[in-house]
């Protein structure tokens, strides 16, 4: 399918996993009256690289600095009537490494939160992010074997 450049919006993302404690970095977006959780994503900017764009919006959105391994997870393709765009998202899965100290903003309206990765498809809100997580979790299996 050819996509209109105007009517298309790229991002990209990743699912952070803290690997000595068994955990997976997700957002909690408390703008809707039901709390929305998922992971952090977010537009590419110009002459920016999906990479670059992914650890980019992860430090942005929740102050972790990551490590993305060396394989892009996937790529989800969303409609989003909200902004009349379709939205191409490009996943990755990445380790984290640590917590910018100075990441102080007031981020009234989301959290960050780490959830234990057997526990997170009960917690994530979309079921693309469900999928996403067995994907990155199959892949680092096949890593440590």
């Amino acid at each position: 399918m050819l996509y209109d450049a105007d009517t298309v919006m790229f991002s990209a993302g990743a699912v952070v996993f803290d690997e000595a404690n068994g955990q997976v970095l997700t957002i909690i977006d408390r703008r809707k009256t039901t709390p929305d959780v998922y992971f952090p994503k977010g537009r590419i900017e110009a002459g920016e690289t999906m990479e670059e764009a992914a650890r980019r919006e992860v430090e942005e959105e929740t102050g972790v600095v990551c490590r993305l391994w060396p394989k892009m997870m996937g790529m989800e393709v969303r409609e989003s009537p909200a902004i009349g765009k379709t939205k191409v998202i490009y996943w990755y899965a990445a380790s984290f490494i640590s917590t910018f100290p100075q990441w102080l903003e007031d981020h009234e309206q989301f959290t960050t939160n780490w959830v234990n990765i057997d526990e997170a498809p009960n917690v994530l809100s979309h079921e693309q992010d469900k999928q996403l997580l067995n994907i990155c979790c199959a892949y680092f299996e096949k890593r440590e074997a």
